[in-house]
């Protein structure tokens, strides 16, 4: 009889377990569509390197949608000026993701100056990048957030082919160095827009 309880006692506490909700799977992880965007502002990489600073990142309460397939919507949807925000979220929704965040360069000067002899050029690059963080539901852009501006210069030979700004080395090297920034300024507002958002959704 003894052993007929202590078998019932422990059926009855694995019947608890199970149907008790887990604290890990109970916290709700939003999903994020990043991109770059808007296109006539995007520095090829931007999203990739912010998006890898916040996965690489334990605490970070998100996931993300692949950037392979971000990379491919990006160039089969019109973000450019005022659609950017309305295709972002268009890509989120069809994506499941919970929030689209745009990663832009509101800043990107660059100034070429050559030698006197024109043997070689000197390349000034400032940059900045900002996210722009769109809700799917309505299409609108519910909050921005922007890094101060980074400066390089560099001095080469005129006899190498000098790229398109958006290509340019030292506007590379400038965007991921920002990116750290931005993305530590996505952690700490994120999560708060994100559960006022979805406590909104809920009518809660």
């Amino acid at each position: 009889m003894n052993r007929l309880s202590i078998v019932i006692v422990a059926l009855c506490a694995l019947l608890l377990a199970a149907c008790a909700p887990s604290q890990q799977t109970g916290e709700a992880r939003a999903t994020i569509a990043m991109m770059n965007a808007p296109a006539q502002s995007r520095i090829g990489g931007a999203a990739e390197a912010v998006q890898t600073e916040l996965e690489d990142r334990a605490d970070a309460p998100f996931d993300f949608v692949s950037s392979f397939t971000m990379r491919f919507l990006e160039t089969h949807n019109d973000l450019f000026h005022s659609r950017a925000a309305p295709s972002a979220a268009r890509i989120a929704r069809t994506q499941g993701a919970d929030l689209a965040v745009m990663i832009g360069a509101p800043v990107l000067e660059r100034e070429v100056a050559e030698s006197r002899d024109g043997s070689s050029r000197r390349v000034d690059v400032s940059v900045a990048l900002e996210a722009q963080v769109v809700d799917p539901r309505n299409d609108s852009v519910v909050q921005v957030m922007r890094t101060r501006t980074h400066q390089g210069s560099r001095v080469e030979s005129t006899a190498l082919p000098l790229p398109e700004p958006e290509h340019d080395p030292t506007v590379q090297a400038l965007a991921e160095r920002a990116a750290p920034e931005l993305a530590s300024s996505l952690l700490a507002e994120l999560p708060y827009l994100i559960s006022s958002l979805l406590i909104g959704s809920s009518g809660g």
